[in-house]
């Protein structure tokens, strides 16, 4: 959908070292080379307020938390959180659990069985395909492309607010008008 964005936050430099050797801001089984990080059993990367980049492994459990956009690649069966701020991304492989909370004008793809958690600002959208669930949590003019054997649940507004998304005629779900 919006695969460039991600391309594009991925090679963010954001402080890792060039040896693969993990820095103060990323710990456990973290392993970082100039433009990005990746995760391949257990890690935690602390991005402050820089963008960044986490590739978490099949099987892996990984953490990414910033205040600026942060882009997390789920591989299959792997377990990924996220919070971060506006523009960030997160994509979800194979049967991972992914979770992000994050500001405004993000993108989340969900494929194969993925399990997606997602609480996103306003102007983000979200692609469901394949067998993924979605449940989406959004601050309003979301917009949600569910496949039709997919599951997507859409509440719009504030966290509390429980407000259903519209299922337009074309078959998106959106927060706002179709």
């Amino acid at each position: 959908m919006r695969r460039g964005i991600g391309i594009l936050l991925f090679g963010v430099v954001f402080g890792c070292s060039d040896d693969g050797a993990p820095i103060d801001h990323c710990t456990g089984d973290c392993h970082c080379e100039v433009n990005d990080c990746s995760c391949e059993d257990d890690c935690h990367l602390d991005c402050g307020d820089a963008d960044c980049s986490l590739d978490c492994a099949p099987g892996a459990k990984c953490n990414a938390d910033g205040t600026a956009a942060v882009a997390i690649d789920c591989g299959e069966g792997s377990e990924c959180k996220g919070n971060a701020g506006d523009g960030s991304e997160i994509l979800c492989h194979g049967s991972s659990k992914c979770e992000l909370k994050a500001g405004a004008e993000c993108v989340a793809v969900c494929s194969d069985s993925a399990d997606c958690k997602l609480n996103l600002g306003p102007g983000s959208t979200v692609s469901c395909n394949d067998t993924s669930n979605c449940d989406i949590d959004c601050g309003g003019d979301c917009e949600v492309t569910c496949q039709p054997t997919a599951t997507c649940n859409l509440n719009c507004g504030p966290e509390d607010a429980g407000v259903a998304g519209t299922l337009c005629p074309d078959g998106r779900l959106v927060c706002g008008n179709c």
